[in-house]
């Protein structure tokens, strides 16, 4: 039943078995056998047929009830595993909005100021974020998306041009979401809502909006050792942006793409992508961040934090740890206490790795304090990497 509702689904969409094996994984005989029932699709299959064929589909709905499952705490949904090659599967999906029937309510009209207000909400959750760690507030965003922004998307819009920023906003409330489960280690979770923030900022059609998200999928992969396809992921993103933005938000992107063949083992096309990037992390012009990412990377901190987690990659101590200084000097500890407390604590681990035992211990002392009131598994994991070093700190 199962594999006969796959089939069906390809054949709708007008793709071949060898199409599909292009795209993803699995290979064609293999695909053949899951749709045929020899062998039952797992999750993963479902998921990635699911992400190829779903052009029809609304993307609200999708991401109310995404939103929603969320809410309830659907158990299927918390303990979804994350998988490379659903992350993958988004290089199948068209750049270009997709004609879709969309339900709207024609009784409410939004306006900009309704988008405006939507972006201060979202500033505010990114904000506690920062503050308190992904694992507080993270159900209430998952309620706003199934109910206010749902409702939002739904309405009429007065132009183009606010139907175009409201999904927008919406794609960045659903990043924000999955930047949440990540941190407090739902991973599965977070890629969804990753894959829905890529639908709705394609909808939404504003230029570049889509590479993000690109970017987090690549780098999302790289933090969980599970990279294959990180590399395709980062290169889309970069392309997407290239042209579209200024010359040091481009390098935010194009230092995730070094840091991904750094981490994949490419190590000399990671020095020539970070070579290339070196103009657009040093430049002291300051233009407009575009909305999708101005809380994210609104200074060169994040361009700084990246490089540093390449140069480890390369196991290249120094350079890490002058970079994620850098970086860690453009954030107020009392503001982004979790990315500050994670950043010093790495500047602690690139020290110890060079041989600078005492510096290490000085920037851990620094950084334990913060990383102890967070609810967040990445600031645990930063706990748990020191304890192992000097468990007098911890």
């Amino acid at each position: 039943m199962v594999g006969a509702r796959l089939r069906a689904a390809r054949e709708a969409a007008g793709m071949s078995l060898d199409a599909v094996a292009a795209r993803t994984s699995w290979s064609k005989a293999a695909l053949g056998h899951f749709e045929t029932g020899r062998r039952t699709p797992n999750a993963d299959v479902i998921s990635c047929y699911e992400r190829l064929f779903k052009a029809a589909i609304d993307p609200v709905t999708a991401m109310s009830t995404l939103g929603r499952n969320d809410v309830d705490r659907r158990s299927f949904l918390r303990r979804a595993a994350y998988s490379a090659a659903t992350s993958a599967s988004a290089l199948a999906l068209p750049a270009e909005p997709v004609q879709r029937l969309i339900a709207t309510d024609d009784t409410r009209l939004v306006g900009i100021g309704e988008v405006q207000a939507l972006r201060h909400v979202i500033d505010a959750f990114a904000r506690l974020d920062e503050h308190r760690g992904g694992g507080v507030g993270r159900t209430a965003v998952a309620e706003l998306l199934a109910t206010d922004v749902t409702d939002m998307l739904r309405a009429r819009h007065a132009s183009g041009s606010v139907r175009a920023q409201a999904f927008s906003a919406a794609a960045e409330l659903a990043y924000l979401a999955g930047f949440k489960a990540h941190d407090a280690g739902h991973h599965g979770l977070a890629q969804r809502y990753y894959l829905t923030a890529l639908e709705l900022a394609t909808e939404s059609g504003i230029p570049g909006h889509d590479g993000w998200v690109f970017r987090i999928l690549a780098l999302q992969g790289a933090d969980l050792g599970q990279r294959r396809f990180c590399v395709d992921l980062a290169e889309e993103a970069v392309r997407r942006v290239r042209g579209r933005v200024d010359t040091a938000t481009e390098a935010v992107f194009t230092v995730a793409l070094a840091r991904c063949h750094a981490e994949t083992g490419q190590h000399e096309q990671a020095r020539t992508v970070l070579t290339a990037a070196e103009p657009g992390i040093h430049t002291d012009h300051v233009a407009a961040v575009p909305p999708w990412c101005a809380w994210w990377c609104g200074d060169k901190a994040t361009a700084h934090n990246q490089t540093a987690k390449a140069f480890r990659a390369l196991s290249e101590w120094r350079e890490a740890e002058a970079h994620h200084l850098e970086a860690a000097s453009f954030w107020d500890p009392s503001q982004h206490r979790r990315v500050w407390g994670r950043t010093i604590a790495d500047v602690g681990v690139a020290r110890w790795e060079y041989g600078d035992h005492s510096g290490a211990l000085e920037a851990w002392a620094s950084a334990v304090p913060i990383l102890k009131t967070l609810q967040s598994t990445r600031a645990d994991g930063a706990l748990k990497r020191i304890r192992r070093r000097a468990p007098e700190l911890v």
